[in-house]
Formats: structure tokens, C-alpha cells, sequence
């Protein structure tokens, strides 16, 4: 039968920028969602972790960190996991320590990451990196943050007050030149460390962190520019998640922009996922189900298909540390919850550690040990959260040589708007025949007519059915064994399907 397109859930209201607590239960007469374990995650070399960011031209995942060695020494290490393209499953490259911050061109050729003293650049091709001149910058102590938005590399910079002291000192975001004439200097001064975030458009984000809980950082929200009228960078608004006093200020995890850059959502230490207007930096109603409760938020990720939205966090126990649902939160379904919770997969998501392929279909996670001292990188296959579908109840008639045969069924699962078909095709002998593809009743039940080959033997068909929006693909193999006319016992009669659907990639 045709069932819902969607599975638990409701329309939510929340306060301006948070997650409803209503919204933590299912909808009335609904199961809550199950709580899948993560499987095994892949261990990365790096003892740290200060960013990660998709090189969708290359087919690379890049992290920067630094690795400690037995006896003690350490160095910088940016590494560059293979998803897709050429070249060898991990590509790496060794400076000094410490190392923070990557970004890559949009066409993969070159990775930068950052140095206490400069912006390291490597041209990349195929796995192979190859050391460049590095990216004048002025010194920092803390902990850099690169991203690449708007044809221009940014770049934070904050050298510590004294050893080990980053609470006080004067930062600056930075710009480096271009070859086509763009020229490098510090686009603003900040008073405490600041985290940076890009966005479609060439849209940046700068999100201070807070020195005290009393501290309201306001996060600010620009446009890149040609720099024409003498300003890089157009102002498109800030935000105070908190302007009279009475609550705890913004404490920054991450942040990231929707496919179209029209909403922004952070990871608040303090109330979860906020969403804001990426043109103006407004509080947007949040509908999307939060993490559970008592689930601290790390982590924050638009699909830059524009179907997907996770969100990371560090549970307890067998809570869920991630989830993955609809960008569009009209679509009424139970994301799909992931828990962390493995010696060989991690213990939580780390702060800034998700980030899509640039197709939607793979999101990448970074979780870590309790201590924050190993770290494992996953992959999820966005379609395990579509609602499954399934073929059931295929029966056939009289299979007899060169005669009519009628096969009928269910599609169990999709209710989309617009009328399923499901697609056939015959095998017999060696011949593969396309037939035409077959409609799907509002019902969910469908007819397949057809016309045997003259030669009794094995036929198969299978039925495929291609998913929509919201649904996985499924197939079903029909064996038949057809036999001439003369041996047919009762030409009226029905018989079972020899057939049972394929394992659909959705599981």
C-alpha cells in the first residue's frame, strides 16, 4: 500500500533561533526515531584537530592537525583523505607545529594551512602535494582558522599576550593576494580569537569567541566584494544572541550556511542549533528536531545540494551524536540519529568536524576519544536516512510460451505528489528487452502485461522502482519458468511470484 512520505513528526514552534523542546518527541501516535551505532570510523595519524574542509575537484577530504611521535616530538600534519578522482587513498605533508586552519581552492589545485608564522600553500594534483612560497601573515599563537570564499583566502592571526595566554592581545582577519591583483592585508581587528566560516556567494561569517559567560560576542555577517570602493567586505549584518544581560552570551562551536546562503545556522554551546537570516543576521524559527536532550552541540552542516542538514554533538552513553534530517524541515520525517559510541569509531563529534560532499550524497564526520587525543574520520551515505520503499505481494499468471502474462503488486512506501512508475525489464536467453514502464495506482498497487517469448524456458523480469525525494530505490527479480501451451494444467489460474526484491542500497 501507498503509506505517508513521511514518518513521525509535526510542524514546530520555537522561540526566535531554538529548537522547541516539543520538537524532542515525535508526533502524536509516532515511535521516537531509533538510534543507529556509528560502524567502525577510519583512525587518523593526527593527535589534534583544528579543521577539516571537502575538495570536491580532487576528491579529497582535508584535516590539519599535528602528530605526536613515541618519543615525544611533534609536527604539523595535513592530510587528505580520498572519497573520489585519483591518486592514493591518503596524501600528506609534514611542517612544523602547530598547524590549524585548511582551506582549498575551489578547483582542488591548491591547500593552504596555517603556520604560527605564515599561511603554508601547496599546489596539489592526483595525491601529490608540492611545497609553494608561503602566504605572508602575521604571527599567531592561537590557533589559526582559514577559509576560501569569494576568490579570496581569509586567515585569522593572534599572537598570545604571554606563553600560553590567548584571552588577551589584539587578533585581525587577513586576506591574502591574488594573482590576478587582489592584494593581502587585515580586513578587521579583533579583541579575543575569532572563528571564521564561508558561504556560497562569497559570504563570511566571523564569530568571536567569549571570554566570559557574562560576554555577549556579537557574530557578524559580510559579503565579499571586488573591492572596488575600497572595502573588501560588505556588511550584512551581526548578531547578540543575548542583548539585555540576563542570559549567558554566544559560546561559538560552528557555524553553516544553507545551499542558497538564505539561513545560518550555529552550534551554541548554550542553546543548541540557532538559526539567523544570512542576508541580515535576524533569529529564524527553528523546525528542525534538536539533539537529544543533555547532548552538548558541536558541529553544524548544510548540503551544498541543498537537501541536507546535520548536526553534531557530544553525547553520554548511547544517545545520538549526530543527526541527519531534510534541509527542507517541511518534509515530515524522523531524521536519522547516529551514536558514537566505540573504541574504533569515537566517542563524540569534535567541535567544527562535519562537513558534505559537494553533491550531498556523503557527509564526513570527525569524531574523537574522550580525551580529545585520537580521532576517527567517517563517512555516512546520506540515502541510509530516506524512508525505505519495497516491492511486495508480486504474484503472476499463467506462464505459458508466446502467450499474454500479467504480473500485479504493491509499491510500499512512497506517497509523493506525483504518481510513481516503476520501470521493467525482461531477460531471456540472451536478449535484454526494455518494456514500457508501468504506472503505480494511488493505491499503491500496479499491473504489469506483458507477451512471453515463443520458447518456454526461464524468463526474468525486473521491476525497479527509481525513488523519489524522500524514498530509497528498490528492485525486484520475477523468475518465471514458462512452458508450451499443451503442458499448461490451468490456463485461469494464478501462482506465486519465484522473485523477492533485492537488497535495496537504503537497507
Amino acid at each position: 500500500m501507498l503509506l505517508a512520505g513521511a514518518l513521525a513528526g509535526s510542524a514546530l514552534v520555537a522561540a526566535p533561533g531554538t529548537a522547541s523542546a516539543a520538537a524532542r518527541a515525535a508526533g502524536p501516535g509516532s515511535a521516537p526515531a531509533a538510534v543507529v551505532p556509528s560502524g567502525p570510523g577510519t583512525e587518523l595519524s593526527a593527535a589534534s584537530f583544528t579543521q577539516m574542509t571537502v575538495d570536491d575537484a580532487g576528491g579529497r577530504v582535508w584535516i590539519a592537525g599535528d602528530r605526536v611521535y613515541p618519543d615525544g616530538s611533534r609536527d604539523g600534519e595535513l592530510i587528505g583523505v580520498l572519497y573520489a578522482g585519483a591518486g592514493p587513498a591518503v596524501a600528506s605533508a609534514h611542517m612544523a607545529a602547530p598547524l590549524s586552519g585548511v582551506a582549498v581552492e575551489p578547483d582542488g589545485s591548491k591547500v593552504y594551512a596555517g603556520q604560527s608564522e605564515h599561511v603554508a600553500a601547496y599546489s596539489h594534483f592526483n595525491g601529490s602535494l608540492y611545497p609553494l612560497d608561503p602566504i605572508p601573515a602575521p604571527a599567531d599563537d592561537c590557533g589559526r582558522e582559514l577559509v576560501h570564499t569569494g576568490g579570496r583566502l581569509f586567515f585569522t592571526s593572534r599572537p598570545a599576550a604571554s606563553p600560553g595566554n590567548c584571552a588577551d592581545g589584539l587578533g585581525s582577519v587577513g586576506v591574502a593576494a591574488t594573482a590576478e591583483g587582489g592584494t593581502a592585508g587585515e580586513v578587521m581587528y579583533t579583541s579575543t580569537r575569532v572563528h571564521l566560516e564561508g558561504g556560497p556567494g562569497g559570504l563570511l561569517v566571523t564569530a568571536p569567541e567569549r571570554w566570559s559567560p557574562a560576554d555577549d560576542p556579537d557574530l557578524g555577517i559580510y559579503r565579499v566584494t571586488d573591492g572596488s570602493d575600497g572595502n573588501l567586505l560588505e556588511f550584512l549584518g551581526e548578531r547578540r544572541f543575548t542583548e539585555d544581560g540576563t542570559r549567558e552570551g554566544m559560546d561559538f562551536r560552528d557555524a553553516g550556511f544553507s545551499a542558497d546562503g538564505s539561513v545560518l545556522a550555529v552550534a551554541d554551546g548554550v542553546r543548541g542549533t540557532v538559526l539567523l537570516d544570512g542576508h541580515n543576521a535576524r533569529f529564524l524559527e527553528n523546525r528542525y528536531a534538536p539533539l537529544p536532550e543533555g547532548v552538548a552541540p558541536t558541529a553544524v552542516a548544510f548540503s551544498p545540494d541543498g537537501k541536507w542538514f546535520a548536526q553534531g554533538g557530544a553525547a553520554s552513553g548511547d544517545e545520538a551524536d549526530l543527526t541527519l534530517a531534510f534541509a527542507d524541515p517541511s518534509v515530515e520525517r524522523q531524521p536519522l540519529r547516529i551514536s558514537f559510541d566505540d573504541e574504533a569509531a569515537g566517542r563524540r563529534v569534535v567541535p567544527r568536524g562535519m562537513e558534505f560532499s559537494g553533491d550531498g550524497e556523503q557527509l564526513f564526520v570527525v569524531t574523537s576519544d574522550e580525551e580529545g587525543t585520537r580521532f576517527w574520520l567517517h563517512t555516512i551515505q546520506t540515502r541510509e536516512a530516506l524512508a525505505p520503499s519495497r516491492l511486495v505481494d508480486v504474484t503472476h499468471g499463467p506462464a505459458v510460451a508466446g502467450a499474454p502474462f500479467r504480473v500485479s503488486g504493491d509499491l510500499d512506501g512512497p506517497a509523493p505528489t506525483r504518481a510513481p512508475r516503476l520501470t521493467v525489464q525482461r531477460l531471456s536467453d540472451s536478449e535484454v528487452v526494455d518494456l514500457p514502464s508501468v504506472p503505480v495506482a494511488e493505491d499503491g498497487t500496479f499491473v504489469l502485461e506483458d507477451v512471453l517469448p515463443e520458447r518456454a524456458g526461464n524468463v526474468q523480469y525486473v521491476l525497479g522502482y527509481a525513488g523519489d525525494e524522500v524514498h530509497s530505490l528498490s528492485e525486484y527479480w520475477l523468475v518465471v519458468d514458462t512452458v508450451e501451451a499443451s503442458n499448461t494444467a490451468d490456463p485461469g489460474g494464478r501462482q506465486p511470484a519465484r522473485g523477492a526484491p533485492a537488497p535495496s542500497p537504503a537497507g
